[in-house]
């Protein structure tokens, strides 16, 4: 069964290295594990999204619990899934600009840039809308 996790954490460093160390292992592993997915941060939290088999992604979001580069994650939403939305992307990173601080405004109006106030309802086509914007590094 293939499901998604959204999640969000706080980075335990501002510093852009491991925020790139995170993407080069991920884009490294997941392929043979099967896992898609895309991330971005946000003011100091990571917001995540991971796509795969169940039993894989279950694990994998075990292993970034115990992380030293995250800190204080909460399970936005763990669902199964037909298909998945990123199937190419290992995992790619959301550019964070005027652009898509405006679509996260427009699914959380009453919220500060703050992911950890995302209301979980709207977690999913947010970033289905932020998927569809020309936003993102893949490589």
């Amino acid at each position: 069964m293939l499901i998604r996790i959204i999640y969000v954490s706080k980075a335990s460093s501002s510093l852009p290295l491991e925020l790139k160390d995170i993407l080069a292992v991920a884009r490294k592993n997941n392929p043979a594990l099967g896992v898609t997915g895309a991330m971005c941060l946000i003011d100091g939290t990571y917001l995540q999204y991971l796509e795969g088999k169940e039993a894989v992604v279950d694990v994998l979001y075990e292993k970034i619990e115990s992380d030293g580069r995250h800190s204080a994650p909460k399970l936005l939403e763990r669902r199964s899934i037909s298909e998945r939305t990123f199937p190419n992307w290992a995992m790619a990173l959301l550019t964070w600009n005027d652009e898509t601080k405006m679509l996260f405004h427009r699914f959380n109006p009453d919220t500060a840039l703050d992911a950890y106030a995302v209301d979980p309802a709207t977690i999913d086509p947010l970033i289905r809308a932020w998927a569809d914007s020309k936003n993102w590094m893949t490589v």
